[in-house]
């Protein structure tokens, strides 16, 4: 925490919302459930999180707005008849371009809505400032001195699980460029933060299908965090401390709530032709923010056991469209396509069969229940007797149907208020950083090295000539193993490097990371360079073989410390393994 940290606040970044929360130290020592959110408004919408949307000025630096005010401030731009929006930066569910990105760039660029592009930290940091001051005045507002001063706040920024270190970091530079200190900030995994608010939430808050909810000592749940973008699994013990082991490495796939929107603008093409559609799109902004708006309420209400027709107004800019495009009247052309006894259109009333409807998640489910499955028959998750489901997508009655007949045997536990336990808990890790106590690796960890040529499985391409002899360069030397639990900063057992030529004055040690268990070289596929350390040698009199350097990695939460020490002189060379290259 930050030194003398009166105020912990949160910022979960999502695909498709986004939001922050905090809390007063004096409020978390007596109830550290009390945490404020703010409520946002967008027409009927009401929601905990604004969308994950920001509007910047053509000058391509100056941020406008953000969330359902950018939305509805780029409709009005995009009514008018001189292009002006066109000038105008518009950014939506673009956190994905983070997810799976093993060799990701500092330097990355975002398209926006009309393909123009601009750096993608710049826009991550427009929304993390944008957060940042709207929780500062909101919670000045509540303090009788008005100020708060930054370093007596601790700033905790949510990342999914299953990213990348990269990932991570570009998270931190991101925060770090909208004026958040680093010293002051903390990365916290989405499913961690979750489980951690979940255990202090009483019975009542919890929804489940039978029987009392317990995390006690020697618990073992999986965590299903289901956001917009990711579905994010992990699973945890409970200790005899009250901490929190995670037992298997984080895993899931993009198969997020954005699926389903996705499948609805799929049906809506099949209904109208992607032409007519993208028409749409693009001269009618305002009908086509406010038509998946509609969605967005149709869509937490679809039950698995409501049978009943879902009625969605259609924008009468579309059926215009499609009539001056093609000639035909829509209602006709719609029962010529193969929802022709599923979809009605009456007026701007569309009419779709609740099978319809149901029909949309399947994919994202289909794909959820697929992996949990598939993680269920690992010998580690054997113990299960729980699966935790957060997240907003977790609020889906969809979801938690076919979360419970694939899984009839483990109890589904899903806590009031699904998607904001991640940002409260977030607050609450903010206060508490310690409480998880093991973590899982998701990539195998080593050193890019050079040892003795041996014939018999090296392969002789890669033989050099040393000082000393025949040696095999590119050696992958690993340090910890995708899979392994590593406990909060643990550092790995001590390694000895040499340099390899009497004429050196330095050793050079480049870190790499491989999703492989045991790769042999550091060529190998999936293996990937993070950066690298610099060690002088001080002493260069001695014999070669007298000039080890000894190296240690330290694992925390999200980073990495390498440390180096030359062993004649105990000199010590530290630094955080750099993710962006």
């Amino acid at each position: 925490m930050a030194s003398k940290t009166i105020l912990v606040a949160a910022i979960d970044f999502g695909t498709t919302y986004s939001g922050w929360a905090f809390s007063f130290k004096h409020e978390y020592d007596t109830d550290p459930t009390k945490i404020c959110a703010r409520q946002w408004f967008g027409g009927q919408l009401v929601s905990m999180k604004a969308p994950t949307t920001v509007l910047i000025k053509p000058d391509a630096r100056t941020f406008d707005s953000f969330g359902y005010e950018a939305e509805t401030k780029y409709s009005e731009l995009a009514s008018e008849d001189n292009n002006e929006h066109k000038r105008w930066y518009y950014f939506r569910r673009f956190k994905m371009m983070l997810h799976e990105k093993m060799g990701l760039d500092r330097n990355i660029y975002l398209e926006d809505e009309t393909q123009k592009s601009l750096p993608a930290k710049t826009v991550f940091s427009h929304v993390i400032r944008y957060l940042k001051e709207d929780m500062l005045k909101n919670s000045r507002d509540r303090l009788s001195s008005g100020h708060i001063r930054e370093d007596e706040i601790t700033w905790v920024l949510t990342v999914p699980a299953i990213w990348t270190d990269a990932a991570k970091q570009f998270m931190r530079e991101a925060a770090i460029e909208a004026g958040i200190k680093t010293e002051n900030l903390k990365i916290a995994l989405e499913p961690e933060t979750a489980s951690i608010f979940c255990r202090l939430l009483p019975v009542e808050k919890m929804i489940e299908g039978g029987g009392m909810v317990s995390f006690k000592p020697g618990s073992v749940y999986m965590v299903l965090d289901a956001g917009g973008g990711t579905i994010d699994i992990t699973v945890h013990e409970v200790l005899s401390d009250g901490k929190l082991k995670e037992l298997h490495k984080a895993s899931g796939g993009a198969w997020g709530g954005t699926q389903v929107d996705e499948a609805y603008r799929q049906f809506l093409i099949s209904l109208v032709g992607n032409p007519v559609f993208h028409r749409f799109q693009v001269e009618n902004k305002e009908d086509y923010i406010d038509m998946f708006r509609d969605f967005e309420i149709k869509k937490r209400d679809i039950a698995p056991d409501n049978d009943n027709k879902v009625t969605i107004r259609l924008p009468s800019s579309l059926k215009e469209i499609f009539e001056d495009e093609s000639g035909e009247d829509l209602r006709k052309a719609i029962m010529q396509t193969k929802y022709a006894t599923e979809v009605s259109l009456t007026g701007d009333k569309l009419r779709i069969n609740a099978s319809v409807m149901k029909s949309l998640f399947s994919n994202a489910i289909q794909s959820t229940v697929s992996h949990v499955k598939e993680l269920m028959k690992d010998k580690i998750v054997l113990s299960v007797s729980s699966i935790l489901m957060v997240g907003g997508f977790s609020e889906s009655k969809v979801l938690q149907h076919a979360i419970r007949s694939s899984f009839p045997n483990v109890k589904v536990i899903i806590p009031q208020e699904a998607g904001l336990v991640v940002l409260k808990g977030a607050v609450v890790f903010g206060h508490s950083p310690s409480s998880v106590s093991h973590r899982v690796c998701k990539y195998t960890y080593g050193v890019n090295t050079a040892m003795v040529f041996d014939n018999t499985k090296h392969d002789i391409r890669k033989r050099i000539e040393g000082d000393t002899g025949p040696l095999c360069k590119e050696i992958f030397d690993k340090h910890v193993e995708i899979g392994q639990s590593v406990a909060l900063n643990m550092t790995t057992t001590e390694k000895t490097y040499f340099p390899l030529y009497e004429s050196q004055s330095s050793v050079t040690v480049p870190v790499y990371a491989s999703a492989q268990k045991s790769p042999m070289y550091v060529t190998d596929d999936g293996c990937v360079k993070l950066g690298k350390l610099i060690i002088n040698i001080i002493d260069k009199s001695v014999p070669i073989g007298e000039r080890s350097v000894l190296v240690t990695m330290t694992f925390g939460g999200t980073e990495i410390e390498v440390t180096a020490k030359e062993k004649r002189t105990g000199h010590v060379t530290k630094a955080i393994v750099n993710f962006l290259g």
